[in-house]
């Protein structure tokens, strides 16, 4: 697990940015733990520092007092110029 902060935001259905901690990722994925529940099935942005993803959320469970989300993205994690690309033209 990490404590990297990172800002979420639910695309469809629109919402406001939620603050949040990076959990894990992976090349086509990546979950974090937030202090709200989301919708499963949302398109999900999650940025940090110069980096920013979309991706369908694809689950949102309790973790403690709070909840762990995960959510598959299109480009792979680890090209963050390509997905910073992509994901804008998602929005």
């Amino acid at each position: 697990m990490s404590d990297i902060p990172v800002k979420v935001t639910c695309v469809t259905p629109k919402g406001t940015p939620i603050k949040g901690r990076l959990a894990n990722l992976s090349a086509h994925g990546l979950s974090v733990i937030l202090s709200h529940e989301l919708p499963t099935g949302s398109a999900v942005k999650v940025e940090w520092g110069s980096s920013e993803f979309v991706g369908e959320l694809i689950y949102c469970r309790p973790h403690g007092k709070e909840f762990l989300a995960g959510l598959t993205v299109e480009t792979p994690v680890y090209d963050t110029k390509k997905s910073t690309t992509s994901s804008k033209s998602l929005i």
